[in-house]
């Protein structure tokens, strides 16, 4: 982007209250009529209450559909092109509120463009860009409004990547609401995306079905995308692809979401053979439920234990009896902490490792919700993985099994759940030491603090105008430790100074265990 959206960036951390400037258009059935009964003058424009610009697809190549302009009243008017816009030739229309058209211009945006003391300003992205045109809008706005997230709203979708010199992928898709407390967010959504057509987005596979998130708890937009590395570097299998991009829906800006593969069964993801099984642990919603027994579960969504059984889907009822035989002489083992078949039913280093990254991350939901194991016909034993859904990791100012989880310094994981009966385990302990000191766990930790630096930097400008327009909007009711940050450097600052400070506690504590 132009060096002349930090300006605006700083004139605008505000919060919440400088989205009542925001110029946001809303899709309009009669879009494509764009008479005019009349050429209204910049000064007749400026008389108005309320005027949005509007990119036009038809009028200008290589543009993927009508794009909207925004401003916060800091005397900027932002227009987001893809790279390779004839920028000396910007066809763009006027509307007012009620969606009518009411000028026409040819700008040349290498030159300065004022209107009155607005000045139009032609930006970039620096993150890929996907554009969903919706089949109709309606549809859209009633999937969002929806409690229960069976809408589907169809349309198309183009993606974006100024690396790969323009269009990288486009399909007929469609969008559907995903998540479980997040889908109460009213400003970002999370979505599933599905395509017509698999298709291998950004490198990350071939497939059909993709998850779009928002990160509703999440003002850095990296904590997915960090942990997601760092397990996959600490040796977790099957994480999932992920990439942050730029999200627009009928040329409405949405803000930065994460696509993602789908943790699912497949020969790009979890790849996993017949006979094997894979599971989630106590979800809010499971399909294929598998009741079980436990000493530390407690209520979270569920009114009793619950795996749901993710694979095979339609498992006959002695697959589902089977699965749940060897789900529950899992929970049996490890929660018993004199067993000494620990290494018999599950891979203990995979175990170890997996607590680590969620002992490291602090992840709220360690032991219950998103977690996932897989058993392997193979070799007889449940492994754990892969690691998912960490937005609320680092720092949540929650009471859960009487702790909070929001200073960096002290063991939390180990203290709740199935953990607080390994760590009676000898045979477990052994391996936490053993994989922190000798398997590169500690190397892998420590690395972190440079793969959230990274990934902040990669955010760009897109960051800090996500942090502008959405970062502020935490209408899902979650408290947030770093929300004294006035900007998204300083938040993203203070979230990794809490990561570094909690691996720097977790190793002197270590090494001082070792003694």
């Amino acid at each position: 982007m132009k060096k002349k959206i930090l300006f605006f960036i700083m004139v605008c951390l505000t919060g919440a209250a400088a989205l009542t400037g925001a110029l946001l258009c809303e899709k309009m059935s009669d879009r494509r009529n764009r008479r005019m009964d009349m050429e209204y003058t910049d000064e007749m424009l400026l008389e108005l209450p309320y005027f949005e610009i509007v990119a036009v697809k038809e009028e200008n190549r290589g543009l993927p559909c009508d794009l909207c302009s925004y401003s916060l009243g800091d005397g900027y008017i932002h227009l987001l092109l893809p790279q390779g816009i004839n920028e000396k030739a910007v066809t763009v229309y006027f509307r007012d509120m009620d969606g009518n058209y009411l000028a026409r211009r040819v700008y040349d945006m290498t030159k300065r463009v004022m209107i009155g003391n607005w000045e139009v300003v032609l930006d970039h992205h620096v993150l890929p860009v996907m554009y969903f045109e919706t089949e109709d809008h309606e549809t859209y706005d009633s999937m969002n409004a929806s409690e229960t997230k069976d809408i589907i709203c169809d349309g198309s979708m183009q993606l974006y990547d100024d690396k790969t010199e323009g269009v990288s992928s486009i399909a007929e898709a469609s969008l559907q609401g995903r998540g479980n407390e997040s889908w109460g967010s009213n400003r970002k959504k999370s979505y599933t995306l599905r395509l017509k057509k698999a298709q291998d987005l950004l490198g990350m596979g071939k497939n059909k079905n993709w998850n779009l998130v928002g990160n509703a708890y999440d003002n850095s937009l990296i904590k997915n995308l960090t942990f997601n590395e760092i397990s996959e570097k600490a040796g977790i299998d099957f994480q999932p692809g992920m990439q942050n991009i730029n999200l627009y829906v009928d040329g409405i800006y949405e803000g930065v979401y994460t696509l993602t593969t789908k943790v699912s069964v497949d020969k790009n993801r979890v790849d996993l053979e017949p006979g094997d099984y894979f599971f989630k642990m106590d979800p809010p919603v499971a399909l294929q439920p598998l009741r079980y027994e436990s000493n530390t579960w407690f209520e979270d969504g569920l009114p009793y234990p619950t795996a749901d059984l993710r694979f095979p889907e339609n498992a006959t009822p002695a697959m589902q009896s089977e699965a749940l035989s060897i789900l529950q002489t899992f929970i049996d083992t490890v929660e018993d902490p004199s067993s000494e078949s620990l290494s018999g039913v599950c891979d203990i280093d995979s175990l170890a490792r997996y607590y680590w990254i969620e002992e490291a991350s602090m992840n709220f939901d360690a032991w219950q919700r998103s977690v996932y194991m897989y058993y392997r016909r193979s070799d007889r034993r449940i492994h754990m993985g892969p690691v998912w859904d960490m937005d609320r990791a680092l720092g949540s100012p929650y009471d859960k099994e009487g702790m909070l989880f929001d200073t960096p310094e002290g063991f939390r994981v180990r203290n709740a759940g199935w953990y607080t009966s390994l760590f009676e385990n000898e045979e477990f302990r052994a391996a936490v030491n053993d994989v922190y000191f000798n398997g590169g766990i500690r190397e892998v930790l420590f690395d972190g603090i440079s793969e959230f630096e990274d990934n902040k930097n990669a955010m760009g400008d897109d960051g800090d105008l996500n942090f502008v327009l959405f970062g502020h909007a935490n209408d899902v009711g979650a408290p947030d430790i770093f929300s004294e940050a006035g900007d998204y450097a300083s938040y993203c600052s203070m979230m990794t100074d809490f990561y570094r400070k909690r691996v720097e506690w977790i190793d002197k504590t270590m090494r001082e265990e070792k003694k």
